[in-house]
């Protein structure tokens, strides 16, 4: 059995999506996932589901298991408080004193802005058989961190397989998250918005960011199939979220983004798509999404313990 744990459970398409992408790349019946609601998680992907923030019920799961996969997310880093970074430290710890062996697979690590997050990401970091991270930020932060062999690649989310569904209606697909640079991006993409312009709120917090916008609806997107109805009419794209980035370049749709955090910029980056940062730019075509043979192997190497 393979313990699965990532920012699951909180409601926020991105990471749901991180986890279905774990499932179809190990199987669920092989799977027990820990999550922030366990029973939604159970009932939503049909698979074997744990209360993270239960000691009693994490440690069962861990002694039924011969790996813990972190799979997918920036989950070392120290935004809002070093807690994050204590956390997942401390369950990579348990789960080592349990006879599990530890890997990441699709990592942003940091930002890390204080000593402790930096010792604590490093420490658990280090206890990784292999480490995966999504850019190469990531890999140099992880590096200096003293991790060695950083396998460097892309978002798991790019492993799911999605066509893109085409429709009559086409408009602009916007989304917002809040941040602290929230106006400011606000106020330069909103006078290229139109009353057929759509909102993409991938998570609950995004429909407050999108309102002021005058969008003609903003639509809660909280799975794949959402995605594929809402992007199908998309004839161009402009957003905040990294998972948005991604949606956008699965879908084949032109794409810009404003960078709030690094891994968007480096997203931006490797798919050949501008960042709108002083001013309107207009989105282009992504590149086409390239396989990622490092994931495969890491995988083939989980799945045979």
């Amino acid at each position: 059995m393979i313990a699965l744990l990532g920012y699951y459970g909180f409601g926020n398409l991105g990471d749901e999506l991180l986890l279905r992408s774990c499932l179809e790349m190990f199987g669920r019946e092989r799977i027990i996932v820990l999550s922030n609601t366990p029973e939604e998680t159970s009932r939503m992907f049909g698979v074997e589901a744990v209360n993270r923030w239960s000691f009693r019920e994490v440690v069962r799961a861990f002694r039924q298991c011969s790996a813990l996969v972190l799979g997918g997310g920036g989950l070392f880093q120290d935004t809002t408080s070093v807690k994050s970074c204590a956390w997942y430290w401390g369950v990579v710890r348990l789960a080592g004193i349990l006879g599990c062996r530890v890997y990441a697979l699709g990592q942003s690590v940091g930002p890390l802005k204080s000593s402790v997050s930096r010792y604590l990401a490093g420490d658990a970091l280090k206890r990784c058989v292999k480490l995966h991270v999504r850019d190469e930020v990531s890999r140099a932060l992880a590096e200096s961190l003293g991790c060695s062999e950083v396998l460097a690649g892309r978002d798991l989310v790019m492993m799911l397989h999605a066509e893109r569904q085409e429709s009559p209606e086409k408009y602009m697909l916007v989304n917002l998250r809040p941040c602290r640079e929230l106006e400011y991006y606000r106020n330069i993409i909103a006078p290229h918005v139109d009353a057929d312009s759509i909102g993409a709120a991938l998570a609950e917090e995004d429909v407050n960011a999108l309102e002021p916008l005058g969008l003609s609806r903003i639509v809660r997107v909280k799975t794949l199939d959402d995605a594929r109805e809402l992007w199908g009419g998309a004839s161009c794209a402009v957003g905040m979220r990294l998972h948005f980035g991604v949606l956008s370049r699965m879908f084949r749709t032109p794409l810009a983004l404003m960078p709030y955090d690094v891994k968007v910029s480096e997203f931006a980056r490797t798919s050949g798509v501008p960042c709108i940062v002083d001013k309107w730019t207009s989105p282009v075509m992504p590149r086409e999404v390239e396989n990622d043979a490092q994931i495969d192997a890491v995988c083939r190497e989980i799945i045979s313990l």
